[in-house]
């Protein structure tokens, strides 16, 4: 499954990483190409809440719903390269790729869930590592030896999600035991909101969300911005890609297998509010290491990449084991999509923050979320309903 979720994952920055290019071609600026990247994310929040709303999952077998819209997402990215002239055509095949998102993500999550009622920390961790691998992969593939244009880079995404969901749909089982999941229900999100201990772990969430996909869509231009200082033409290119590569995708797989051992073993709100504390103050760190020697910007870029992603899952996992089975569909889904929401209001902000502050103070704008996770789940900690999760550790 992690394996799948890499691969399709990789159509999600895949135009955000050729940004540039495209800019040149549509004739427009900086936030032009911003709004793409945003467009995926509306996307994303609009599908996940007519497929949990419709009750997909239950009716369409999850292996199914997964390839499916792996299949739908590749067809869509390949539309990008054949219509590439015409701007607001591209911002509806993005929107409809999000859209096609929310059968990829929740789904993996849905079906791991189903196989593991025991360390499901750990194990979601695990899928959160291809997710992040893959959210990643567009900045190495652009290093690869045999991809010359931005089409190919699009082209060879597009095949990756093609086998991904071949993969899920030809070699992954059924869980016979599979639950189906509960159906979101409009009329319950009212006992969301007033289940304090469930809203506490989304508010950590949302903390966590307002941090991870600005610092996931910005950190490469930082990069590209510091290493110009010292690096040049194909040297720069390759540098920022390699580095982008480390810090999101090869220090995310770190932190998000770490993240779900070592949450299963001290507990929820104390390993999230340690992770959170420290990505919150890499965000300050990191503007401070701007076109200073580059291995100093790696090292803090690699300590922010392994603890921003490291408590991901645990949010969703201890929604799961926060809630009843009435609300625990609505409550996932209303977690993600107000999640994800959430993004869109940080990466625009950073886009302007970089413009006025500089480089040097923008993604310490970013660590208000970590802090406000913190309090979120130190909150947590003191309720009754702790108890709950991950066997009795809080």
């Amino acid at each position: 499954m992690s394996i799948s979720e890499l691969m399709v994952m990789s159509l999600w920055f895949s135009a955000s990483a050729i940004a540039p290019e495209l800019a040149i071609i549509w004739g427009v600026s900086g936030i032009g190409t911003l709004i793409v990247t945003l467009m995926v994310q509306f996307g994303f929040v609009g599908g996940a809440l007519i497929s949990a709303s419709l009750g997909l999952a239950d009716k369409i077998n999850p292996r199914k719903l997964f390839a499916f819209s792996a299949f739908m997402s590749a067809i869509f990215t390949v539309m990008f390269v054949f219509l590439y002239h015409h701007f607001f055509v591209e911002l509806i095949l993005m929107l409809l790729t999000g859209i096609m998102m929310a059968g990829i993500y929740p789904v993996a999550v849905l079906i791991v869930s189903s196989w593991f009622p025991a360390r499901r920390g750990l194990a979601l961790g695990i899928v959160i590592a291809g997710l992040t691998l893959g959210s990643a992969l567009p900045h190495i593939i652009l290093d690869l030896p045999f991809i010359r244009e931005w089409e190919e880079l699009l082209e060879f995404s597009s095949m990756l999600s093609l086998l991904g969901g071949a993969i899920v749909f030809l070699i992954l089982r059924d869980n016979k035991k599979y639950m189906n999941a509960p159906k979101f229900k409009w009329d319950t999100i009212k006992l969301i909101i007033r289940n304090k201990p469930v809203m506490l772990a989304n508010y950590g969430y949302f903390g966590h969300m307002w941090e991870l996909y600005a610092m996931w869509t910005w950190i490469p231009v930082f990069i590209f911005s510091s290493f110009a200082f010292y690096y040049t033409g194909s040297k720069l290119l390759f540098m920022v890609g390699i580095v982008s590569f480390s810090i999101i995708g090869l220090s995310g797989v770190i932190g998000s297998v770490l993240g779900g051992l070592i949450s299963d073993r001290i507990g929820r709100t104390l390993s999230t509010s340690i992770y959170l504390g420290i990505s919150g103050t890499s965000a300050i760190l990191i503007g401070l290491t701007y076109r200073s020697a580059p291995f100093i910007t790696i090292i803090v870029g690699i300590i922010w990449g392994i603890t921003v992603i490291a408590d991901s899952a645990q949010f969703s996992t201890a929604v799961t084991e926060l809630s009843s089975n009435k609300i625990r569909g609505s409550a996932l889904t209303f977690q993600m999509a107000l999640g994800f929401l959430i993004t869109v209001g940080s990466i625009y902000a950073i886009d302007i923050l970089r413009n006025t502050v500089g480089w040097h103070w923008a993604f310490s704008f970013l660590s208000i979320g970590p802090l406000l996770g913190i309090i979120s789940m130190i909150r947590l900690r003191y309720q009754n309903e702790s108890t709950l999760m991950c066997n009795g550790k809080k």
